[in-house]
């Protein structure tokens, strides 16, 4: 295992950062934020040691020594099946400061999906902090809902070429034509990406989409793939991790007009520049449509200075 420079966050920095989201999210958007940071984190620790494994087991004489690099915790693996394992995590850094682990069983999370190439979640099913002698982590493979399928081998040529590392601004009133240009790329096998405000079920059945994934603009949150509008930084982390993941991609963002209508525009444009510079070194494209006719021409004009008109 060759040996990296790798920042160990204090205890203290990190019940620091917690407060400061609690104050600006809330705290359950605190937690999440948390645990998504820690599965980027443990992610980018298995990915600068170029480490893999074939199976949960195996991922036992890893884990330990990978953990310790962190400092959050003493890690003991109590049982490990074939999909799921569970994890004690003993003297918490953050379970001394009265929080759940929410960091710890994100880095969790990110170090066993890195790991073995596929989604797990990690659920914290007892704390140290809420009286228990240990905290007790439940880690299980869950179905990746940002993994694009295989479509089948297309029998024509692409009618659609849109140069490559650009996000393009789409003017229409209905995003007819946006639909045209992804279902054409998705259909060729082009990883591919929907954002939309309109129900997924039943855009898979109108364009035949079965095999690619979509996030739903909703606040109804049973569905797994929907996302809340107004929380924009976890939209940004799975775009984002859809195009890490997926290079040359596609994405789709219809709903613009719903996102700024739920959110400040300031804060949709700032989400917007983020995702085009990751489309830009990715070598990707990303669609966004927009009916002209909704938003005053001042917007207008500084979307069209992020996006190529089109």
């Amino acid at each position: 295992m060759r040996s990296l420079p790798f920042f160990v966050m204090p205890g203290i920095a990190l019940a620091h950062l917690r407060e400061e989201l609690e104050i600006v999210e809330g705290d359950q958007r605190a937690r999440l934020m948390l645990y998504r940071y820690g599965q980027r984190c443990g992610h980018a620790l298995v990915e600068s040691f170029g480490l893999s494994v074939d199976s949960l087991a195996e991922t036992k004489s890893v884990i330990e020594p990978v953990w310790m690099e962190a400092g959050l915790s003493r890690l003991r693996i109590d049982s490990i099946e074939e999909s799921q394992m569970v994890v004690n995590l003993e003297e918490s850094v953050e379970a001394k400061e009265g929080k759940t682990c929410d960091f710890a069983r994100g880095y969790l999370s990110g170090i066993v999906s890195q790991l073995l190439g596929k989604r797990f979640e990690v659920d914290e099913v007892e704390c140290a902090s809420q009286g228990y002698m240990a905290c007790v982590m439940q880690v299980y493979e869950v179905l990746d809902l940002l993994k694009p399928g295989k479509v089948h081998e297309p029998d024509n040529v692409r009618k659609f070429s849109l140069e490559s590392g650009y996000s393009y601004l789409v003017k229409e009133e209905v995003p007819d034509q946006s639909y045209d240009i992804f279902i054409d790329a998705a259909k060729h096998n082009v990883p591919s990406l929907c954002v939309t405000r309109e129900y997924p079920e039943k855009l898979k059945d109108r364009y035949e989409l079965k095999n690619v994934p979509f996030l739903w603009l909703s606040m109804d949150q049973e569905k797994p793939y929907a996302r809340d509008p107004t929380n924009l930084a976890l939209l940004y982390s799975d775009i984002k991790t859809f195009i890490s993941e997926n290079k040359s991609c596609m994405v789709l963002l219809s709903g613009l007009e719903y996102l700024i209508s739920q959110n400040d525009f300031q804060k949709v444009l700032k989400l917007l520049q983020h995702v085009n510079d990751k489309i830009a070194v990715s070598d990707s494209v990303m669609l966004v449509p927009v009916s002209p006719l909704t938003l005053p021409e001042s917007q207008l004009k500084l979307l069209e200075k992020e996006m190529r008109s089109f």
